[in-house]
């Protein structure tokens, strides 16, 4: 994932709840249309699905599931019983709640990143196939999302590859916490420090990318279709320059980043898929929209 902040609190602060973004046309102006889109949108998807005990308005305002600080026990081996809503929030023996309790304790990610990737991977797990037995998860830091991948569709993917340029210290304490909790996923996601378009996506594989920044976006789809990718799960971000392609009609009505998601559709369908929208709850991230490509 990208755009990542470097703020770092030991302490949770205060919630602040995050509003919709008012849509604006090319010129500056606010929009007659997207707004009215938007919110249709977001209320069609907008409840918690990974974590439905967020959907409880204080539950999520104590769990801070949109702050972007550490997510971590408030005790060393804290539990639900001793009052942190973290870990109560894990509890119950579940698979997923044992992978965010082994994360926790490593303080591996953002809490932000953790459920923006988790609620992401809720949406889009049934839909990643792939030939070759690959998911790829382009520009993906950490590797979260290709860890998700490895614990929870091991049976498709015998392999996940986090493509960036980059390798943080996070992307071992993930893959730690993974193997901890399900050791099937032990030796399944690998770091692979390239770039995009350096060299070839594995034939057939599937593609997921979580707010890879303006057109990064563009460029994973180019690489996805290059590679005849099966599936592509996209969470697009930071719209600046993405829509210079699309109709200046679109860009003036409806804004640039409805427009640019439009174009990339129409993009899409043109290569051969079937395309369908999505959402993330709206106070995890503002930049919430999925885009969602299958064979």
């Amino acid at each position: 994932m990208l755009c990542v902040a470097p703020l770092l609190l030991s302490s949770a602060p205060p919630v602040r709840r995050t509003a919709a973004p008012q849509r604006r046309t090319a010129d500056g102006g606010p929009s007659p249309f997207a707004a009215g889109l938007h919110a249709a949108h977001v209320a069609a998807d907008a409840r918690f699905r990974a974590w439905p005990a967020l959907n409880d308005e204080a539950t999520r305002h104590a769990v801070n599931a949109g702050r972007r600080y550490r997510l971590h026990l408030r005790e060393e081996g804290g539990t639900a019983a001793g009052g942190d809503p973290t870990a109560a929030l894990f509890s119950g023996g579940t698979l997923m709640g044992r992978f965010g309790l082994a994360l926790a304790a490593r303080r591996a990610v953002d809490r932000k990143e953790f459920f923006e990737a988790t609620e992401f991977f809720a949406r889009v797990r049934s839909h990643l196939k792939s030939e070759s037995g690959t998911l790829v998860d382009a520009a993906g830091g950490h590797g979260l999302v290709g860890a998700l991948a490895a614990v929870f569709k091991f049976e498709q993917f015998g392999r996940v590859q986090v493509h960036d340029p980059q390798r943080p210290k996070s992307f071992d304490a993930v893959a730690a916490a993974a193997a901890e909790v399900a050791p099937w996923a032990e030796g399944r996601v690998v770091h692979l420090p390239a770039r995009l378009g350096e060299a070839p996506l594995p034939r057939g594989c599937a593609v997921v990318g979580v707010h890879g920044c303006g057109t990064l976006t563009d460029r994973i789809i180019d690489a996805a279709a290059e590679a005849d990718a099966r599936s592509i799960a996209l969470m697009p971000c930071c719209y600046s320059q993405t829509a210079a392609d699309a109709p200046e009609a679109l860009r003036r009505a409806l804004g640039v980043p409805l427009a640019s998601d439009v174009h990339r559709t129409y993009r899409l369908e043109k290569l051969g898929y079937t395309v369908r929208w999505s959402a993330v709850p709206l106070s995890i991230t503002p930049m919430n929209r999925i885009i969602i490509a299958t064979r």
